[in-house]
């Protein structure tokens, strides 16, 4: 694994403990965010989802409030914040399938998916790692599939680079 994507997991292993607490106290209207995220998932029996950048499983714990009988492949960089999302659906561990490493090393499955999500983790990156990532996130998706991408725009490079600073 690269160094950025090492100093990104230490940044979050750092902060996993306290994550659920900043994003539902510290960030506005986030419980009706994560609720919206949700809502664009349709309510389908056994849906096979790709949650890229998992985290603690915010938008997760709105989607199986709808989906119950989700399967999830759930790929993030914290193993702390997988801990914390296992912790919290120790009771769908036959559901979720939590990877710890980078979404861009791990390998998709063809087709694999019905649903692949990103939730606030794809602005961590530049405009070619975007695409490599959606280039492999098309592939994973059955022919009908979805990709839903809940995450910060920018509209300019300009823009971009000066919210990187």
């Amino acid at each position: 694994m690269n160094d950025d994507l090492e100093t990104m997991r230490a940044f979050f292993d750092r902060r996993a403990d306290s994550y659920e607490t900043h994003m539902k106290n510290k960030v506005e209207d986030s419980e009706k965010f994560y609720i919206e995220v949700s809502n664009l998932v349709p309510e389908t029996t056994g849906v096979s989802i790709l949650d890229l950048g998992c985290g603690t499983g915010l938008e997760l714990d709105q989607i199986f409030s709808r989906n119950p009988t989700a399967s999830v492949t759930g790929i993030d960089l914290s193993d702390k914040m997988l801990e914390i999302l296992r912790s919290k659906h120790h009771f769908r561990s036959d559901q979720l399938n939590l990877i710890a490493g980078s979404y861009f090393e791990v390998e998709f499955p063809s087709e694999g998916f019905d649903l692949a999500i990103s939730v606030q983790s794809v602005h961590h990156f530049g405009y070619g790692q975007k695409l490599s990532i959606y280039n492999k996130i098309f592939r994973s998706l059955v022919g009908n599939g979805m990709y839903i991408e809940a995450d910060y725009v920018v509209s300019t490079e300009i823009e971009e680079k000066e919210y990187r600073k």
